[in-house]
């Protein structure tokens, strides 16, 4: 190689070098700001999973109560059902005496009329009159 050729080579070098330094500073710069963001980032992201550990353990623990209530409470709805099963059938029960009543109560009415009424107040039949 020719002392031309090699001064060139070392100019190239030189150019490049001089083009890559700013290029790989910048690089340096902007990677040690992504460090620097991604630290802080990662303390913000271990207080924020803290934060939500305790609230789902509050959460949680608010749930097994409200489990523990519910609990609590179905032997009060299944005395409200026996409750209400017994007034309806107390319903039904008053349904049939009222049907029974209607049904019945002229009949009696009726008898209890033609027992106590007097001889000569009661009117024949329409088919005997004429």
């Amino acid at each position: 190689m020719s002392p031309l050729a090699a001064w060139i080579l070392v100019g190239l070098f030189a150019v490049l070098v001089a083009v890559a330094v700013p290029v790989l500073l910048q690089l340096r710069r902007t990677l040690a700001t992504a460090e620097k963001t991604i630290a802080s980032t990662g303390q913000r992201l271990d207080v924020a999973l803290t934060e939500l550990t305790e609230t789902l353990g509050r959460v949680n623990k608010a749930a097994m109560e409200l489990e523990r209530g519910a609990q609590k409470v179905v032997p009060v709805f299944d005395a409200l059902h026996g409750i209400t099963d017994s007034i309806y059938k107390v319903k039904s029960s008053l349904l049939t005496v009222a049907a029974l009543g209607a049904s019945l109560g002229p009949m009696v009415l009726a008898g209890v009329r033609g027992l106590f009424g007097k001889d000569g107040e009661t009117e024949p039949p329409s088919e005997e009159k004429r």
